[in-house]
């Protein structure tokens, strides 16, 4: 992509994440994002039809991101490092995943990563599970659901505890059912 169109792009979203903070969704327009940007109201209709398209580009990103972190980190086992990567990337970036944690994400931000959680789940157990009980749909649901929520929960109430406490809470609590896929 060039680098004109990706750094209007990356502008674009980065006004809306902002007005998204001060307005909220229903109150921001296309009018608002470009005088914020200081580009002209088309600009913003060439990279996006309209706020819902950006709204769903944005959070595309922000899940891309947060993948692209897990990928990168040294440790892509099931371990505490593990964790507490994500979590020190998540407080790092508090402002915009605690906007699209919560209602301005529509719970889209949440349905998203829950899939790519869910699918990644489901090839661990498939590859790593010699326990037969653990290779269905309930067993991924409840892991999913259970992580989703957790940096749901920790995100919209301000972050209660420490990246240290919520990623031992979380391994204490994921221990007995992922004692097998974890490396010891």
């Amino acid at each position: 992509m060039d680098r004109r169109i990706q750094k209007t792009r990356e502008l674009i979203i980065s006004t809306f994440i902002d007005l998204l903070g001060e307005k909220g969704f229903e109150k921001i327009t296309i009018n608002d994002i470009a005088e914020r940007a200081n580009i002209n109201r088309g600009t913003v209709y060439l990279h996006f039809v309209d706020k819902f398209d950006l709204l769903d580009k944005c959070i595309e990103k922000y899940v891309e991101l947060l993948l692209n972190h897990c990928a990168n980190s040294t440790d892509t086992t099931l371990s505490v490092s593990a964790f507490q990567s994500i979590f020190e990337y998540l407080e790092k970036n508090y402002t915009v995943y605690k906007l699209l944690f919560g209602k301005e994400g529509f719970g889209i931000f949440s349905n998203r990563l829950y899939a790519i959680i869910a699918q990644t789940v489901t090839e661990v157990i498939g590859i790593k599970s010699e326990n037969h009980a653990l290779s269905n749909g309930v067993t991924t649901h409840f892991l999913a659901s259970g992580f989703i929520g957790t940096i749901e929960w920790w995100i919209n109430n301000s972050m209660p505890c420490s990246v240290q406490e919520i990623t031992e809470q979380l391994m204490f609590l994921l221990e007995p059912y992922t004692r097998h896929l974890i490396p010891r």
